[in-house]
This record gives structure tokens, C-alpha cells and sequence, in this order.
């Protein structure tokens, strides 16, 4: 195989693929509103406050990519709904991750007393999430986690040009809600993507991405000012900087990881062309967020979620 270039690896691997499609805040948040019911276009404009022409376009696009479909409404001849297709739903396994995050690192007014608990529908067994390397396999040791290049590891065009939701909404959610102000664009994926990578000065970074240096600047003074990233000095004159990541920004790879799982079963037909491997076992990682307890994977339709109290420590979340 050819050396891979650095811009390959960040730009071309399953993570990158799957943001290229739900990166964008809109669209995280209008699948959050379909796991919580939302299957109208009144009702996500409704609770959302988009404007219509946003809101068509991020619906259009989940139906071309296969996460909504439309159907007929079952009250009217006439009206159609989006649902959520089996790509759609193995969503859901993501945004619990990113919730978790959330609750722990950028609490909502909404999340300072209340958290999300999940149960099973038959058992009611409380459901704790984690990610696994397999259904019914292993939990995920973070520290024990390698990657190995596969076939078509080659960076993919960004997707089109979507303007960057500036304005908090009015919504609170006890999942999924400050983090979309934090992360809600393809490009602050993207410069994660690079410090997991240990890409840590801004010309690297600028140069392994290829975004203009504004965008670059804007994205990391936002990584920065949210206590994802961290800024360094490491020379004085002239003044340089490094970017390295916080503890919040280290707790985001469990979602990092359900979101490479997403891709690997939905965005990579023909192969994974990044794979990643336990290197204690040398077995293969397939990412997937299940319950801790019984290893089955967290299907929307087979859980339930109620509001509880939120404990006082986001650790014992």
C-alpha cells in the first residue's frame, strides 16, 4: 500500500465520512427531535425555530443519505411524514454517547437537575451505555486502541458549503443540546479529528485539512473557549502556540468511537479504510454502543428513557 498521507487519514477515514453527513448542529438536532417523535415538518420547526428553507434542506439531505425516509401520514391522504430508516435508528446508539458527554462536560440550564436513565422495555432493567468492540463482545479499553490503514484511505471532498448555526435555540433537552453550539459543524470535527491524531500546531493542522485559516482560527479559539482544547506556548519569540486536548476533549472518544462504528456498517461498502484493533488481543474493533450489563446493542425501540434527577457529580453520571 502507498504511504498515507497525513490529509488522507484525517479527511478519509469512517469518522470523517459520518460527519460529513450529521456534523452539521441542524441536522444532530432534528435527529434528536425524530428519537423523541418528531416525524412532521411543523414539529421540528416548531420546536426547533428553523427557518423553513433550513429546515427543507437538512430534511432533504437525511433522505438522501438514507436516514429518513417519507411516508404517507396514516390520518391523511395527503401529508407525508419522515421516518426514521434502520440507518437513522443506529443513530441513536451515538447520540446517547454525545449526550453522556454533554451532561458531563456542557450541562444545559435543564441538565443541572435532570438526566436521562435508560431501561429496557421488556426486563426494565436499567440500560447502562457503552461502547463495545462488538455486540454481546468486549467493553472498549480507550488506552488499548490502535488503527491500521485499509484499502481507499483517501481524503473526501468537505461537504457543500452549509452556514454555521450561530444563535443558540430556545430548546433543552436533557440529551444532545449545549453540544451542538460546541461542535456543530463539519470543520470543528474536523480539527478534533486532527488533535486525536496529535496534530497540535496550526500550521499542521491547517495543513493536513486544507480550510481556509480563518475557519481554522475560529474553530480552535471555539475548541479553546468551550475547554475542549487547551493553548500552549512553546515559543516565545516570535510567540507559538500548541493546541492539545483537555480531559473533556479525551472523553469525547467513546462518541468518536460510536460514530466510526456508525460508518464502518452504513458508509464503508466497500471496506473500512481505517480499521481499528484491540492491541492487547490483535482481534479486530467493530465499534458499538451496547448495554454494559448484557453486551446487546441499545435499539431505540427497545429502550425507554425517563427524566430522573441528575446526580450533583457529572463523574457519577
Amino acid at each position: 500500500m502507498d504511504q498515507i498521507s497525513t490529509r488522507d487519514l484525517i479527511m478519509g477515514n469512517p469518522v470523517a465520512r459520518a460527519f460529513a453527513v450529521t456534523g452539521d448542529a441542524w441536522t444532530q438536532l432534528i435527529l434528536r427531535e425524530a428519537f423523541y417523535g418528531a416525524r412532521r415538518f411543523s414539529q421540528w420547526r416548531d420546536r426547533l425555530g428553523m427557518p423553513r428553507s433550513v429546515l427543507t434542506d437538512r430534511l432533504n439531505r437525511l433522505v438522501a443519505a438514507g436516514l429518513l425516509e417519507q411516508r404517507g401520514a396514516k390520518d391523511s391522504a395527503t401529508r407525508l411524514e419522515y421516518r426514521l430508516t434502520e440507518m437513522g435508528l443506529d443513530m441513536f446508539g451515538v447520540a446517547v454517547m454525545q449526550g453522556q458527554w454533554e451532561r458531563k462536560w456542557a450541562r444545559s440550564p435543564l441538565q443541572e437537575r435532570y438526566a436521562l436513565a435508560f431501561f429496557d422495555r421488556q426486563s426494565g432493567e436499567r440500560v447502562m451505555p457503552a461502547i463495545f468492540d462488538h455486540e454481546r463482545g468486549h467493553p472498549v479499553d480507550p488506552k488499548q486502541v490502535r488503527w491500521d490503514a485499509g484499502e481507499g484511505l483517501t481524503a473526501i471532498a468537505p461537504p457543500t458549503s452549509r452556514r454555521r448555526r450561530t444563535q443558540p435555540i430556545e430548546t433543552d433537552r436533557a440529551i444532545i443540546d449545549r453540544s451542538t453550539d460546541i461542535m456543530g459543524d463539519y470543520w470543528s470535527w474536523a480539527v478534533l479529528a486532527a488533535a486525536f491524531f496529535r496534530l497540535r500546531r496550526f500550521d499542521e493542522i491547517h495543513e493536513a485539512l486544507g480550510v481556509a485559516t480563518n475557519i481554522l482560527a475560529d474553530r480552535l479559539n471555539r475548541m479553546v473557549l468551550h475547554g475542549v482544547l487547551q493553548k500552549k506556548l512553546y515559543q516565545k519569540a516570535p510567540p507559538r502556540f500548541e493546541y492539545r486536548l483537555t480531559r473533556a476533549g479525551l472523553d469525547l472518544f467513546p462518541m468518536i468511537m460510536a460514530m466510526h462504528g456508525w460508518s464502518e456498517r452504513w458508509l464503508c461498502p466497500d471496506g473500512v479504510p481505517l480499521k481499528l484493533v484491540d492491541v492487547k488481543t490483535g482481534e479486530p474493533i467493530h465499534p458499538i454502543v451496547c448495554d454494559l450489563a448484557t453486551g446487546q446493542r441499545l435499539d431505540p425501540r427497545n429502550i425507554r428513557w425517563e427524566v430522573e434527577a441528575a446526580p450533583e457529580d457529572p463523574d457519577a453520571a
